[in-house]
């Protein structure tokens, strides 16, 4: 390896004292690379011993010199030998090397046979790792004095292992250190050293992953690991679900993982950033083309959004839990990931991913049915229409196809002006999927799609309030169930006309009415309504005058007095839903 070739000849250099930086940022591999490369190359150019060691936890110049001391004796082999040399030294420390080791025993030596021992150290290499993790200024710029002194003295080489830019000690670094090497693996060398380590990568998911740590500029090993370790655990369970394209399944799985990683641990951005980041993209770009760009925050945007750049648009908070805080909430991984499935030669032609997998017959076939689709297929998820669109858009643009039906330009007007009774109703598991399905390529396919989504959900409201209308004229008991259980807080009134309760009211019996009335006086009976009902505020008042009259026309009856009942318990809610929002209004002018 490179980097240990360039090591080794800087510490051949006998010019200066044989003190060398490498300096790497946290989770470049620094360790990773003095344990399986590093000292083997120094062991067989020198031919010396090396003691290597992290310097987290040493705190005196005194433990320093005893941590090497210790490690030197450490290396005989006979410990009767080591006991026999401390017999006299020790006053009643245990001689049993197997029963306290060589710290128990050091901790007790007398201070004159440690330092013959630290005095006789010769002709090795030492390696101290984590210089930066050092509590003590002080204590770092003694360990560095201690180790120029060694290598002036003796025939001892020392690597000093460190993150630099978390090191204040500048000058000291520049007086101690002849040659610093600024150490890092490329993408490729971390890529293999990744693959070696987790085994159910293989080849082409190793291959997605220098794609992806490319793309992103990620070389830290640290949080990759992180990363590898929360796929492994989906890659195990999307490869038991049926009918799944795995190996593109996986690969998008793998990018958005590391992605997210990247983002939370290597650039420390918050779960809340990077879904904001993640969810505004596409709202911010449409600012910033049209010169509305707010400048607040931009670096941070600037950087999250190079990091999902061709990723997903819309922020799966499910995975982005996992990766953050291990939280592996997950009841349906096919939706809820959004994963490719094995199904019609339609479904094929919506991934640029299987489409590179099909005969040209099938392709050119499948052009056709997503033509086909565009123009003529009624009753169908909106997403799916759209989607479709947008993948022919995708199509075009990168020269894929060279269509005479359609160019981009009278595909995106389509998308603006189709009419949305084409479009089937959606149903709540369809709202469910939404949040994990929607991923456009273009910009303007989404911007189209959400606008049409939104008057489809205006239509779905209008039908539902009509089919309430009709089946509130039937009797109270066709919508009581649904009124109790999710309506109870949410307005109504201002969706059915006077003239429907009215003819409700005379139509219904008496039982409804009394019914009725009872779920109107609960209703109503909490002090904060003007939150939950001010939309209802004009239609109250039409309703109590037109039950007002009602009642007057009507004479007696047990139908007449629940009416009275009704007519003062919505008076009543009116009047005090009107006297509140009047209070709000004076207090906030």
């Amino acid at each position: 390896m490179k980097q240990a070739d360039q090591i080794i000849e800087l510490l051949q250099d006998t010019s200066f004292p044989q003190v060398v930086l490498l300096d790497g940022a946290w989770g470049s591999g620094k360790t990773h690379f003095i344990k399986h490369h590093l000292k083997s190359k120094i062991e067989e150019q020198f031919r010396q011993k090396i003691y290597f060691f992290s310097l987290y936890g040493i705190s005196s110049i005194d433990d320093f010199r005893d941590k090497i001391i210790s490690l030197s004796l450490t290396d005989k082999e006979e410990a009767s030998v080591f006991a026999k040399y401390f017999s006299k030294a020790i006053d009643g420390a245990a001689i049993n090397f197997g029963e306290r080791g060589v710290g128990a025993v050091l901790s007790g030596a007398a201070g004159a046979y440690k330092y013959k021992l630290y005095g006789e150290l010769d002709d090795c290499v030492l390696i101290l790792d984590d210089l930066e993790r050092v509590a003590d200024e002080k204590l770092i710029k003694n360990i560095l004095g201690e180790s120029l002194s060694l290598a002036e003295s003796k025939n001892i080489k020392v690597v000093v292992v460190a993150n630099e830019d978390k090191l204040n000690c500048k000058n000291d670094i520049e007086k101690v250190f002849a040659d610093k090497y600024k150490f890092n693996f490329t993408h490729e060398e971390v890529a293999s050293i990744l693959k070696e380590e987790y085994t159910t990568l293989s080849d082409q998911l190793a291959n997605e992953l220098l794609l992806n740590i490319t793309s992103i500029d990620s070389k830290n090993i640290r949080v990759l690991k992180r990363a590898l370790s929360k796929f492994t655990r989906i890659q195990q369970e999307v490869s038991q679900i049926e009918n799944v394209v795995l190996d593109q399944a996986l690969s998008r799985i793998l990018g958005d993982i590391v992605r997210i990683c990247c983002a939370k641990f290597e650039h420390s951005f918050s779960k809340e950033k990077i879904i904001d980041a993640i969810d505004s993209r596409v709202i911010r770009q449409m600012k910033k083309n049209k010169g509305k760009e707010d400048n607040e925050e931009t670096s941070d945007y600037e950087k999250l959004d190079a990091i999902f750049a061709g990723s997903f648009y819309g922020s799966n908070e499910k995975l982005i839990n996992y990766c953050c805080y291990g939280l592996y909430e997950f009841t349906n991984l096919k939706v809820e990931l959004n994963l490719p499935i094995k199904q019609t030669l339609l479904d094929a032609m919506k991934s640029p991913w299987v489409q590179n997998q099909l005969p040209e017959s099938e392709f050119q076939e499948g052009v056709l049915l997503l033509e086909k689709f565009i123009s003529s297929e009624t009753d169908v998820d909106i997403y799916e229409w759209f989607s479709i669109c947008d993948t022919y858009i995708y199509m075009l643009t990168n020269k894929v196809i060279d269509s005479k039906q359609y160019t981009k330009t009278s595909l995106l007007e389509l998308c603006g002006d189709v009419d949305v009774n084409r479009f089937k109703i959606t149903t709540a598991e369809d709202e469910f999927e939404y949040r994990y399905r929607i991923n456009f390529y273009d910009d303007e396919v989404s911007k189209k799609f959400y606008l049409k989504k939104a008057d489809l959900d205006a239509l779905k409201t209008d039908n539902k309030n009509s089919e309430f209308s009709q089946n509130f004229q039937l009797s109270w008991a066709n919508v009581k169930d649904d009124v109790y259980q999710n309506l109870m807080h949410t307005p109504i009134f201002h969706n059915l006309s006077v003239e429907t309760v009215e003819a409700a009211l005379r139509s219904w019996s008496n039982e409804d009415v009394f019914q009725f009335v009872r779920f109107v006086k609960e209703r109503y009976r909490f002090n904060n309504i003007e939150d939950f009902f001010k939309s209802e505020l004009e239609a109250l008042k039409t309703v109590y005058l037109m039950v007002d009259n009602l009642q007057k026309e009507l004479g007696v009856g047990l139908k007449v007095a629940s009416l009275v009942e009704l007519h003062d318990s919505l008076l009543e809610a009116h009047s005090r839903m009107e006297k509140h929002i009047s209070a709000k209004e004076k207090s906030a002018s």
